[in-house]
């Protein structure tokens, strides 16, 4: 077991008990035939229930207002290659298994978008901004069709095709290869002069913003400096300065 930091003891045989017992409860979940909803109904209250108990006892520290970020923020490593999705608003222990950090991200997240009690439950972890800053998979639609109306594509679609094809909440979503970015070549039969005005026209900031607006991913059409702010924001460790 890894030296805990000074911001979180070691793990108490209670909380390793709640985390023995959301293992067990999401493993019965799995199993149980759709055929018995009220059943399931009762595993998931109960699932819901020691995931409370088991963030409220310190297994997310929530951070400071100066440092916290609302939703969940794309992480990627200093090579430029996606890690892992981590919550903008706390710390997990250092301790914590993997397994338990995907759940408690997919079970904050999911509560968010499909319970009408979710604010209720979530405030019950004392942890400040949990209930308020979950934001929608649209965050990902939204990073994903920005590089791609600005014709950008990562090498072999390497991590393009793991984000769209697999949540970004799966721990089976891995990245080996170098994920430098690199402009597609759609206008290679129009001639130099012509590419460069037409690709200036088509795929400036203001046009993808109005795209974006069409397709619903913003709300109304904001400045670029607004939106490269934003993308920034939502994921911070991107090498926006390549796109």
């Amino acid at each position: 077991m890894k030296n805990p930091t000074p911001d979180f003891p070691p793990f108490t045989r209670r909380q390793l008990d709640l985390l023995e017992e959301i293992k067990a409860a999401k493993e019965e979940l799995r199993t149980l035939p759709s055929s018995d909803p009220k059943r399931r109904l009762k595993i998931q209250r109960k699932i819901d229930d020691l995931s409370v108990k088991a963030l409220r006892s310190g297994m997310l520290k929530g951070r400071p207002a100066e440092s916290r970020r609302p939703g969940f923020c794309l992480v990627f490593d200093s090579h430029g290659k996606y890690a892992e999705v981590l919550p903008g608003f706390g710390d997990f222990h250092p301790d914590l298994p993997p397994w338990a950090k995907h759940h408690f991200i997919e079970w904050i997240r999911m509560l968010r978008l499909q319970r009408h009690d979710a604010r209720d439950i979530l405030r019950k972890t004392k942890i400040v901004g949990i209930e308020t800053g979950v934001r929608s998979p649209e965050d990902v639609t939204l990073f994903l069709r920005f590089l791609e109306l600005r014709e950008f594509k990562e090498e072999e679609d390497l991590i393009v095709s793991a984000l769209a094809d697999a949540s970004p909440l799966d721990p089976s979503v891995k990245v080996q290869k170098d994920t430098r970015l690199i402009p597609t070549n759609e206008l290679s039969e129009v001639k130099e002069k012509e590419r460069k005005r037409t690709r200036k026209e088509r795929r400036s900031l203001k046009w993808v913003i109005k795209k974006l607006v069409e397709e619903g991913l913003l709300p109304k059409e904001i400045t670029p400096q607004a939106l490269k702010k934003r993308l920034k924001t939502h994921y911070p460790e991107w090498p926006w300065e390549k796109v």
